[in-house]
């Protein structure tokens, strides 16, 4: 494995019949009675329940450190969802993450939990960082850090301003994972917390009631016999840090393309009502692409844009589990020389982890014998994306706008200073950018549907471009054009691309559709903050099916005041300010046609 891999190794866990043991830690995650044990630990002496009834802030806020099998977190949204009003953002930090196949445990052992079985089935992947679920209709919010507490809780403590209501700490014991309960790792959490924040844990060691109250927290011990001898509670009674943003009574979004409509919708399911304007309709411009592939367009160069494009994938994903736009195929990243297998092994050694090849479910190599057994293509190599599918990007659109808190208006609107608006309508954006130089521009593009004579397709084939088996029909594009084509010429290009996969046969053209995506010099999404009340979401080009969800993420995040679901490095890489400095350099970059 690299060196530098983004990969996590996972926990290493035995199973006792339902119950899970760290091997690591020689620990339980959770006892016998494992769901009573967190309403009696962490739940009731906590009154959380009771607190979110009175809690003015329109959030519920839980940080919790150590999110093993997400008991914790299951149990709490199974009871938050039960409130007429509930929303929670529930904030956790691990280590060491569950694999795939231990989350396919964690579902059988609780197979009458909703939350659990959600989760399970798009648990955040083994990368370092970062990551986001969104639950019951957007009632409940997941943040989940993979790696090193320390790290989470310090980028909490730049990002996070709306405060921590109740901590969990819910490690190992202290005795075998002293890490997760060092000083300087609690007394964080002193800076995060709310008014009033609760700590429960399950331990009542001497040493850690020390330092809480110590941290400003009025402890005191649980009694848990005859489970245990006692737990821990406290209540925070030192001065938040916390500046506790509102939330907008209403946003406006300009723009219902897949950038627009994920904003809108990311917006709506925070409880935020959402006005959208486009004089074009829903999903015009490159939007309006009925056959858009959803798959991992990795990098193997550990850059920021790598990372997140390795994140947006997973984030898009789990996002479209259960939407009829959405249709799960796979798809393979096909070698047919020695550079594209070197990039694609290079790919592989940053992502692939230590896992047994039976637990890589989302990217699995295939070499050359074994691509040819089982899809029955000749090449040197591949990578085979499992998770990978085909988007109806206008369904999408459409999908996404059909919310009670969003209004879709057909028309133009003029954004205004004093009221916030999301800039998400590509190449345009640049003039509502607030005198922030953006260097983006459209390059067109074509889809073309054709009848190849004899050869067949299984699966999607991506790299640059791709290939779609779609009915009767192969989709072939998408074309680049750094001016536009004709039709008969893109026709001609995306035929010629695809050869290699077509063979030699006559082909049929059916019909094409051609449109414009906005992408900037730098060919990274633009995603941010432009002013005090203004963000953008523009310039994802050729992989905004998966960038456009994660952009609205972020964008909404910073709305909220909760702690982004990617990397500072990501979000120096996407800020609007980025161009900035290169322009005093190299003067401004031209992109795309100027006419």
């Amino acid at each position: 494995m690299s060196q530098h891999s983004e990969y996590i190794s996972p926990a290493s866990i035995r199973w006792r019949g339902p119950q899970p043991v760290s091997e690591g830690f020689d620990d339980i995650y959770f006892s016998a009675d494992g769901e009573q044990e967190v309403q009696r630990i962490f739940l009731q002496p906590s009154r959380i329940i009771q607190r979110m009834s009175d809690n003015q802030r329109p959030w519920f806020t839980i940080g919790e450190l150590g999110f093993g099998t997400g008991l914790n977190f299951t149990v709490c949204a199974e009871e938050v969802i039960k409130q007429p009003q509930g929303r929670l953002h529930f904030i956790s930090m691990e280590a060491h993450p569950l694999s795939l196949s231990d989350w396919h445990r964690v579902a059988q052992a609780r197979p009458g939990c909703a939350t659990t079985q959600a989760l399970a089935k798009s648990p955040p992947p083994l990368l370092t960082g970062w990551h986001r679920r969104t639950l019951h209709q957007g009632r409940v919010q997941l943040s989940v850090f993979h790696g090193d507490v320390a790290t989470a809780l310090a980028e909490l403590q730049q990002y996070q301003r709306q405060g921590i209501d109740a901590w969990f700490l819910d490690g190992f014991a202290p005795s075998k994972n002293p890490e997760m309960w060092r000083s300087e790792v609690l007394a964080m959490l002193a800076t995060l917390s709310a008014r009033q924040a609760t700590v429960a844990t399950f331990t009542a060691a001497g040493q850690v009631r020390r330092e809480l109250s110590t941290l400003g927290f009025a402890m005191e011990k649980i009694d848990q016999k005859p489970f245990k001898r006692s737990s821990l509670v406290g209540v925070f009674q030192g001065e938040s840090q916390q500046s506790n943003p509102t939330p907008p009574a209403q946003i406006r979004v300009l723009g219902a393309g897949i950038a627009g409509a994920t904003a809108a919708r990311e917006l709506a399911n925070l409880g935020i009502p959402v006005q959208v304007f486009d004089p074009s309709g829903m999903a015009s411009g490159g939007s309006k692409m009925s056959v858009s592939a959803l798959h991992a367009r990795l990098l193997g160069d550990q850059s920021p844009g790598a990372e997140f494009r390795a994140r947006a994938f997973h984030h898009a994903r789990a996002s479209m589990d259960g939407l009829d736009a959405f249709r799960p195929t796979g798809a393979l990243q096909l070698a047919l020389n020695n550079q594209e297998l070197s990039k694609l092994q290079r790919i592989y050694s940053v992502y692939q982890g230590d896992l047994p090849e039976d637990q890589r479910h989302w990217l699995t190599y295939r070499d050359a014998s074994t691509l040819a057994q089982e899809f029955g293509f000749q090449g040197l190599g591949s990578l085979h994306f499992a998770d990978a599918g085909l988007v109806d990007l206008p369904q999408l659109c459409a999908t996404l706008l059909d919310h009670p808190l969003i209004d879709f208006h057909p028309t133009a609107a003029q954004p205004s200073a004093e009221e916030p608006w999301v800039i998400a309508c590509g190449s345009k954006a640049r003039v509502y950018a607030l005198d922030i130089p953006l260097e983006i521009g459209d390059v067109w593009g074509q889809l073309d549907w054709i009848k190849p004579t004899s050869a067949s397709l299984p699966l999607p084939i991506v790299g640059n471009g791709y290939a779609i088996p779609d009915g009767e029909t192969w989709v072939l594009g998408s074309t680049y054009e750094q001016r536009p084509w004709t039709s008969d010429e893109a026709t001609a290009s995306n035929i010629a691309s695809n050869r290699r996969f077509i063979g030699d046969d006559d082909v049929l053209p059916v019909h094409c559709k051609r449109g414009p995506r906005c992408v900037s010099s730098d060919r990274d999404p633009i995603i941010g903050r432009l002013g005090e009340q203004r963000w953008i979401s523009t310039a994802h080009g050729s992989i905004g099916t998966s960038s456009a969800p994660l952009a609205a993420a972020v964008i909404a995040s910073d709305i909220m005041g909760w702690v982004p679901p990617v990397s500072r490095r990501v979000l120096r890489c996407v800020e609007p300010e980025r161009f900035r400095a290169r322009q005093a350099r190299r003067g401004v970059k031209v992109v795309g046609p100027q006419n």
